[in-house]
């Protein structure tokens, strides 16, 4: 006779949810999204024992660090918050995008970054550009006579001069953080949501590879729940501003 005895799962608490998590293996096909980065989920991660209650999170976002020093806001440490700080959604410092859940913040300055975005590559290649593009925290343009704005490269349009720009100094080259620092080397199929969902699909892209990167870094370093210091940032030359 087969037992009716109930399997006894693991499970874990995390502060960003007021039930249990237990660990899951997500499936690509499950499109489901995480509740900490807002990313697709899939691999190990964890989810919420209540079976009515949809919340997931990936393993790296269970193990985020509760606090960072970031060279985009060298004066204050940034805060890892669970939700937005203002009650709605709030704007992504470093993309200019929303985000809902998940934020790097600091109240002094309301200045908040997405989780994927606070560690994103500081060095990208582009196969249709001969140099390597560096991660700086504002359009070369800020600070120069009014008037002047900063233009992607890649998408031609308009970039507000506080977001963060990968940029070649040497050719006065530069893309969006995300959607727009993907080589795409075929033109992408544009049934299924048009032009939107492309640059979301790439911004997605770039997003999961940030969280490699986080995941990389926390086997490097060995990361236990403390501050992470990152570099200094190079001392820049004279950019050309397009005409």
């Amino acid at each position: 006779m087969a037992s009716t005895k109930p399997v006894n799962r693991p499970s874990m608490r995390h502060p960003s949810h007021n039930h249990p998590l237990r660990v899951f293996k997500a499936q690509e096909e499950d499109e489901i999204i995480c509740s900490g980065c807002e990313l697709e989920l899939t691999g190990q991660a964890f989810k919420c024992t209540k079976s009515d209650c949809d919340y997931f999170l990936h393993k790296s976002c269970i193990d985020l660090p509760r606090e960072i020093n970031h060279k985009s806001h060298p004066d204050h440490p940034l805060t890892l918050l669970h939700s937005s700080p203002y009650g709605q959604a709030y704007t992504c410092d470093a993309c200019g995008q929303y985000g809902s859940a998940f934020t790097y913040h600091c109240s002094e300055c309301q200045y908040d970054v997405h989780v994927g975005c606070a560690f994103i590559p500081e060095i990208v290649e582009r196969e249709d550009h001969e140099h390597t593009l560096t991660l700086i925290y504002n359009t070369p343009c800020k600070g120069l006579e009014e008037g002047v704005t900063f233009i992607c490269d890649v998408c031609e349009e308009t970039m507000s001069e506080n977001l963060w720009v990968y940029y070649c100094k040497e050719c006065d080259y530069g893309t969006h953080v995300h959607s727009c620092a993907v080589y795409e080397k075929h033109e992408p199929k544009k049934e299924r949501g048009g032009e939107e969902a492309i640059l979301e699909a790439l911004r997605m892209e770039s997003l999961m590879n940030a969280r490699q990167e986080l995941e990389n870094m926390r086997i490097r370093n060995k990361i236990n729940n403390s501050v992470i210091h990152f570099g200094d940032e190079p001392e820049r030359r004279y950019y050309w501003v397009r005409k």
